[in-house]
């Protein structure tokens, strides 16, 4: 909600990023890769207790993640880019979860239907967006939902941070994600008929 609502109070400073990057000669696919190592490597410092090494990680490797896409856009895009785009999303995703789930393993049903609840959402995202003759400024119809990147991270934060706090949080990141795929499925079979 945050990343289709709030993006055009931020684009300006993403946009002034982007042109840097691209003037400094890297490339979209290439910070693309950086953003998904850094966020991946989130996960390490999840496990090893160190948390806000983990959420600057986690919050920079979205920095990357929003900077790839406005410099896909400024310049000769791929689908591959969109494809690789995505795929890291996920890897980063479940580095986290999966760190949450290994430290804190009392939780370890909830991670595992809140992964579940995540390969649900994300087929939807796309199986709508590859169906959909909208458009967007990305390279396919982006769906918007309760629970976005933004607010994925925002929840992966209060759970680094606040340990003991982690089941509820994550009760109520899997509730919105379901509300989420609810908004979603609801919202496809409008547009789709």
């Amino acid at each position: 909600m945050l990343d289709t609502y709030g993006s055009r109070y931020v684009q300006p400073v993403i946009e002034r990023g982007a042109d840097r990057l691209l003037k400094w000669n890297f490339t979209p696919n290439e910070v693309t890769i950086l953003g998904g190592i850094i966020g991946v490597s989130t996960g390490i410092f999840i496990y090893n207790d160190m948390h806000w090494t983990a959420v600057i990680l986690l919050w920079l490797s979205g920095l990357f993640d929003v900077l790839d896409g406005t410099m896909a856009r400024k310049s000769k895009t791929s689908g591959f880019g969109t494809v690789l785009d995505l795929v890291l999303d996920r890897f980063v995703e479940l580095s986290v979860v999966i760190a949450l789930a290994l430290r804190y393993p009392e939780y370890m049903p909830i991670f595992l239907i809140l992964i579940a609840s995540f390969v649900i959402a994300m087929t939807l995202f796309l199986a709508v967006g590859a169906s959909s003759s909208r458009k967007s400024e990305k390279t396919f119809y982006y769906q918007p939902g309760i629970i976005e990147r933004t607010e994925c991270f925002i929840l992966f934060t209060l759970m680094i941070l606040f340990p003991n706090w982690v089941g509820g949080i994550a009760l109520i990141f899997l509730l919105l994600e379901v509300m989420t795929i609810t908004q979603r499925f609801i919202e496809a079979r409008r547009i789709l008929r």
